[in-house]
């Protein structure tokens, strides 16, 4: 039988946290639906690292390392030394980031839209051309973000004046200040030696339709994880978020 250390451990275990990591442009708000699915069996912390880049100066290169410093920082403030891991596309990065550095805080990582290095010459010109929208045209940034980010199937749903009414919201609500420095570290990420490290059980996610980060940029990003794709665009969290919160659950408990 245990003994009652093992089980004032194991009952430790088993109400941790799960910690959402948003993605590049994102906000940790982007998560409401999945973290509302998740927050019926288990408490969430979902920080919003992008707002703690906001007033940086913008000639200081942020790198990976910098921001998954401000995530488990956040979490720390929480009260919270151990926890399930979650990142989405750039998060994922993120995530990789502090499951290798942090192991003892980790129990378990699940990396959505994950890719391991911006240099690789698809996001490489992708962020590039993220770069030189956000700056010049961001109507047609906005736009590009929405056929790259969700499925067809998804997207054809909505009218012309809904899509419209979208991206109108989309750019009036959005700080744009971090964003380019954020683009920025998409570009300069490399988290291969990270991943290498991982000894944490690992459940990598894939979306059918990524067009931002196809799934066999996820695929092979942590060795001997497990795989599972969700018919979805990159935007999982809006297609598909009762069933990326079930995976999420699912592998965590």
């Amino acid at each position: 039988m245990n003994s009652e250390k093992e089980k004032r451990y194991l009952v430790g275990e088993k109400d941790l946290p799960i910690v959402v990591v948003h993605g590049t442009m994102g906000k940790s708000e982007d998560w409401s639906r999945v973290v509302e699915e998740l927050s019926n069996s288990r408490s969430v912390i979902r920080p919003n690292y992008i707002e703690r880049v906001v007033g940086r100066n913008s000639m200081n290169e942020l790198a990976i390392k910098d921001l998954a410093d401000e995530v488990v920082a956040a979490v720390r403030t929480e009260g919270k030394q151990r926890f399930d891991l979650v990142g989405g596309s750039l998060g994922a990065a993120l995530a990789t980031c502090i499951a290798a550095e942090y192991p003892e805080m980790v129990r378990s990582l699940v990396l959505v839209s994950g890719f391991s290095h911006g240099s690789d010459p698809w996001m490489n010109l992708q962020f590039k051309l993220w770069l030189r929208l956000v700056s010049t045209d961001k109507v047609a940034f906005t736009k590009l973000l929405l056929v790259s980010g969700l499925s067809p199937g998804f997207l054809s749903a909505f009218d012309e004046p809904t899509l419209n009414g979208i991206i109108e919201n989309y750019i009036a609500s959005t700080d744009w200040r971090p964003i380019e420095q954020t683009i920025r570290v998409d570009l300069s990420v490399d988290v291969r030696a990270y991943a290498a490290r991982i000894k944490t059980p690992t459940l990598l996610i894939t979306a059918k339709h990524d067009k931002i980060v196809p799934p066999a940029y996820s695929e092979n990003l942590v060795p001997d994880a497990k795989t599972l794709e969700l018919n979805s665009g990159h935007l999982i969290f809006l297609e598909k978020p009762v069933d990326l919160a079930s995976a999420i659950l699912s592998f965590c408990q």
